[in-house]
């Protein structure tokens, strides 16, 4: 199936084997097909030299044309066999170099141009066993010594089932022949490395993205076309690699149209599921299939027949295809209007092809070039798009389950941390109230079982802070050396409990105050220490801080904790910092724990910039260390201000407490009122607005979480009233979002449940003492 260009109808022809060319002017014109009648010699192979010793009468037939089971003379013409075909050409005795364009036959050919040899495909023969095929176009130059040039034709066919010639010898001036022939492999080259490179575009993008069949079919619909694109045709790729063996390369060229054409019909199937058929889809498969079974196995004579069949089964398949797209544009499928119009301009193009196959039409090579170009252009921006909106579902449906996660982890640490703020209150409550000596023990381990359960649900939370990355850090002057020997005495009665040393070395120079994160700072340490005393049984534990490097302005600090507890193997070295993760299942039977501690660690770390590095060796313990370097604090000389109290300074205070769940009310009054608070109470957000509007409070203490109206609802609506006075808000939710919302609503501060009693009375005291400022300074 040919792209050569006809230029012109009015063109002259052949008349008893003579085509006048004497008026024909080369330069200004394009190349002219040497069509017409040519002398005819059927089963005889005439050489140049036998026209001149032998007296041959001639029979005429019209070239090119098929060789079909029609009579010339008394001669019957078949497929199979062979001719020599003859033609001369007179042109003008001042003719400019030229050069000839000999398509590729169904069969074999030679061709002599004034007795000299000018081409040949395969090799020329009387019968299957001296004959042998090969396809390739070719343009041969040559001079101009004679105002006639004689053309011999030798052809022999005795493998494929077409026989004879079908596309047009052309002759023109041989520069522009030689354009002609560079622009059309240019074309062939720039269609099959295009289509090849958007294949292999996709199928990357099947197998490492979401392995959707359309982009399967589609990228393997490209690819066997890509091999169309130079293996028929002008037969582009015979021309750069001629010694391909032609039997080989006759099986690829038909296989891949089959199997482009069953590919085509997938991609259209999973495009628009709904509107095509199954039925259709199963009777290209079967059909596509069994040609290609037929192609593998039958000989060439039976498997070249197959074309025009699989042509029109193609050509009815489209318009099928045609109108399955105009239904998915009424049901508005996405890409479904782009679908439809470059598919119907394909059908278009794959028509003409159709068309010139059986001789009824001849097209030119831009027309093939520009109509394959803009249906896979606009297919891959289709199938590109789709896939596109199919990661943004992805992503928006990713990003609806992270908020459910976040909604359920809101919920659940509100859920869980009520009644626990309810047993730790009560607790410390009852630890200061002077209790008897034969309950503090009991009311100590109590503490220590609500206190170690709000470890493991902080752990949680702050991994699913840690995995939203979205942490802040802050920067604020802290004297780490202080923080770390507090952090060291907080586990000093966990370490006599299991009767192993804890301590703490430090370099005397390291600077007072340094900026960092205090409370990341310490929830590392805290964790790096309490996991040391859990495998530890023997020896003990020494957190140590060492200074690597100092300037003026900066120091860097090596933090190391070490133990001599049960060690980690070297193949679980690289796992426990992985979340939900220890060395062993009987470990965790063992030792408890969430495995989470060492992830968040190494989190924190990593967003730092920090790494965490970890020697050890079973049975002899471990040693976790990092590095970090930090600003130094102008002011060395700061002494922390602390708010306790010792020195009661609320009394008299009058706070309002908008709370809905009774025990947590009885928790905070009874803190409240040992520090000789008023205390009024409101169930709900609504409750307080009528409250606040009638009383006079010094703070009000706002739960978020209630029925009717909630804590950020209620506070928003008390600041557009112009209410003044400090609002803290009691939240059992440490979400990421739950202190920009405190503050976006108008409330000054936030307490999360379960409270530290210190905590909440140095706050309360902050803020009423800010608020008792301001009102003297407006006064």
């Amino acid at each position: 199936m040919s792209g050569r260009v006809v230029y012109s109808q009015e063109l002259p022809q052949a008349e008893r084997g003579v085509l006048d060319l004497r008026s024909w002017q080369f330069q200004k014109t394009e190349p002219i097909a040497l069509a017409g009648e040519w002398e005819f010699y059927w089963k005889q192979i005439l050489y140049p030299t036998d026209f001149d010793s032998l007296k041959i009468s001639p029979s005429f037939r019209e070239f090119p044309k098929l060789w079909k089971r029609d009579v010339v003379g008394t001669d019957t013409i078949t497929p199979e066999g062979y001719a020599t075909q003859r033609l001369r050409v007179i042109v003008n005795s001042v003719t400019p170099e030229l050069a000839i364009t000999i398509p590729h036959f169904y069969c074999s050919y030679l061709l002599f141009l004034n007795g000299e040899y000018i081409g040949s495909n395969g090799q020329v023969g009387k019968s299957s066993q001296t004959s042998s095929p090969h396809w390739q176009y070719m343009t041969r130059e040559f001079k101009v010594t004679s105002d006639t040039l004689d053309i011999v034709l030798q052809i022999s066919n005795f493998e494929h089932s077409r026989g004879g010639s079908f596309f047009d010898i052309k002759l023109g001036e041989k520069v522009k022949m030689q354009t002609i022939e560079g622009r059309e492999k240019a074309f062939d080259l720039i269609m099959s490395s295009s289509l090849f490179f958007i294949g292999m575009f996709f199928m990357v993008l099947f197998w490492f993205g979401r392995h959707e069949k359309q982009i399967l079919y589609y990228s393997l619909f490209c690819l066997f076309y890509s091999y169309r694109s130079i293996g028929s045709g002008s037969y582009t790729l015979h021309s750069l690699y001629p010694e391909l063996p032609w039997l080989l390369t006759l099986k690829a060229e038909y296989i891949t149209m089959f199997l482009a054409g069953l590919f085509f019909t997938y991609y259209s199937y999973y495009l628009y599921k709904r509107e095509t058929s199954r039925f259709f889809v199963l009777l290209i498969t079967v059909i596509s299939v069994s040609f290609v079974f037929f192609t593998l196995f039958a000989p060439v004579k039976m498997f070249t027949q197959l074309v025009a069949p699989y042509s029109i089964t193609i050509l009815l398949g489209f318009l099928y295809l045609i109108f399955t797209y105009v239904m998915a544009v009424r049901h508005k499928r996405e890409g479904s209007l782009m679908s439809l119009i470059s598919s119907f301009l394909l059908f278009l193009v794959m028509g003409a092809v159709i068309l010139e196959y059986f001789g009824i039409l001849k097209n030119s090579m831009l027309f093939y070039f520009v109509g394959y170009q803009q249906f896979f252009f606009f297919q891959s921006i289709i199938l590109f798009y789709r896939y596109n909106r199919k990661i943004e579902i992805a992503k928006e449906k990713a990003e609806s389950a992270a908020r459910s996660q976040s909604d359920f982890l809101s919920m659940i640490s509100h859920e869980i941390r009520t009644p626990l703020n309810a047993v730790i209150g009560l607790t410390n409550y009852l630890i200061g109230d002077k209790p008897k000596k034969q309950h503090v023990d009991d009311l100590k381990t109590l503490k220590f079982s609500a206190e170690h359960l709000h470890v493991l649900i902080n752990d949680v939370l702050d991994y699913s802070k840690l995995d939203a990355g979205k942490i802040e850090f802050e920067e604020v002057d802290v004297n780490v050396v202080d923080m770390a020997r507090n952090i060291v005495k907080g586990f000093d009665n966990k370490a006599k409990e299991k009767d192993i040393y804890l301590s703490f070395l430090h370099d005397d120079e390291i600077p007072s105050f340094i900026v960092c994160d205090g409370l990341r700072l310490s929830q590392i340490l805290t964790n790096l220490l309490g996991n040391a005393i859990k495998f530890t049984d023997e020896g003990g534990v020494t957190l140590s801080m060492n200074i690597v490097m100092q300037t003026k302005k900066r120091v860097s600090i090596k933090f190391s904790v070490e133990d001599s507890g049960i060690g980690i193997p070297k193949d679980k070295l690289k796992t426990i910092f992985d979340s939900f993760s220890q060395a062993s299942t009987s470990t965790t039977r063992e030792y408890g724990g969430t495995g989470l501690g060492l992830s968040i660690t190494k989190r924190i770390l990593d967003l730092q910039n920090t790494k965490i590095n970890v020697f050890s060796v079973v049975g002899q313990g471990s040693r976790f260390y990092f590095t970090q370097t930090f600003a130094i604090s102008e002011n060395q000389e700061k002494v922390k201000e602390t708010i306790s109290e010792a020195h009661n300074d609320l009394e008299g205070k009058y706070i309002l407490l908008v709370e809905d769940n009774p025990v947590n009310v009885m928790v905070a009054k009874k803190f409240l009122s040992r520090w000789d608070i008023q205390v009024d109470v409101a169930e709900n957000g609504r409750e307080a607005l009528e409250k606040t509007a009638i009383a006079t409070y010094d703070l009000v203490l706002m739960d978020l979480q209630m029925p009717e109206m909630d804590g950020y609802t209620a506070s928003e609506e008390l600041r557009k009233r112009g209410y003044t006075v400090p609002i803290l808000a009691l939240t059992a939710s440490v979400m990421l979002d739950v202190g920009d919302r405190v503050f976006k609503a108008g409330m000054n501060d936030f307490i999360t449940k379960p409270f530290d009693p210190g905590d909440l009375y140095n706050k309360i005291r902050l803020h009423i003492e800010k608020q008792n400022a301001s009102n003297q300074t407006l006064n």
